[in-house]
């Protein structure tokens, strides 16, 4: 690196970022839009990579003036792809982020819809969490988050959706799955985190415990997205309300659409008809 001034390359592109930071408008378009080129002489690719390694310039690309350009094709296809990751998931817990689980509902949403399959959809709310992080400070509280997010993911299959909603909140959406099966997977996964003994940084011991509303749709009565969400929103506060530590199941407004003529009460319905 003797030909090369790291520091001043390092203080330039630290500069031009934050002035282009500043100017960028985030109502633009595609066509408000330029490339920035700044020629590196007596830099190699492998000079390169240490600085962006050592300095987090990965958002910049680099190509050679000559020579080979596949390896910061490479570079370039690595950085999207981590960005397009960091979009979706939440970087604590490596779950799904809001902003995926939105999109992830509302598909899953009108695919029971066209075909008539369960759906079950379950929030999550780690019991009080605010004293966990008052008691053993938020480096405690956020190990907890992350424990519970593998047990959670732990649980899924590979087409559910398991998501942060942020805070000490997490969710899950079980395509196929009816109220039965999806309880019973969820009565063991509160009883596992229940048994999982922390320690503080003390070294005290301690266990946390989660309350989680359950919901279930089936596609035959149409609903919107936020509708289902705040059906288990309202079993998630009622689960609260009942002394935390279980699971409840919400209203299940379609089985309410089944004909008075088949004289079962209604109580009777959303047994039968929340499927399995």
């Amino acid at each position: 690196m003797n030909r090369f001034p790291e520091n001043e390359l390092v203080a330039e592109l630290a500069t031009l970022q934050s002035e282009l930071q500043m100017a960028f408008k985030p109502n633009g378009t595609t066509a408000d839009a330029v490339w920035v080129f700044r020629r590196l002489e007596g830099l190699s690719s492998e000079q390169w990579d240490t600085l962006t390694r050592k300095h987090n310039l990965r958002q910049w690309l680099t190509l050679p003036v000559d020579g080979d350009s596949l390896p910061h094709l490479r570079q370039f296809q690595a950085t999207l792809e981590r960005l397009a990751y960091q979009t979706d998931h939440d970087p604590l817990t490596s779950l799904a982020n809001r902003r995926a689980f939105d999109r992830v509902l509302d598909m899953e949403v009108e695919r029971s819809k066209r075909s008539k399959t369960p759906l079950s959809l379950a929030i999550f709310d780690l019991d009080d969490f605010k004293r966990i992080n008052d008691t053993y400070g938020h480096p405690m509280g956020d190990e907890v988050l992350a424990t519970f997010a593998k047990k959670l993911k732990a649980t899924t299959r590979r087409y559910d959706l398991a998501a942060r909603f942020g805070g000490e909140e997490f969710a899950l959406i079980m395509a196929g799955s009816g109220i039965v099966k999806a309880q019973r997977m969820l009565d063991r996964l509160l009883k596992d985190f229940r048994e999982t003994v922390f320690h503080g940084p003390n070294g005290d011991e301690f266990n946390v415990t989660c309350s989680v509303g359950l919901t279930c749709y089936k596609g035959v009565v149409d609903i919107e997205t936020a509708e289902l969400l705040q059906l288990a929103d309202d079993a998630l506060y009622e689960a609260k309300n009942a002394g935390k530590d279980q699971v409840k199941v919400s209203r299940l407004a379609f089985a309410e659409n089944v004909p008075s003529d088949t004289l079962v009460h209604s109580n009777e319905k959303q047994f039968l008809f929340g499927g399995k």
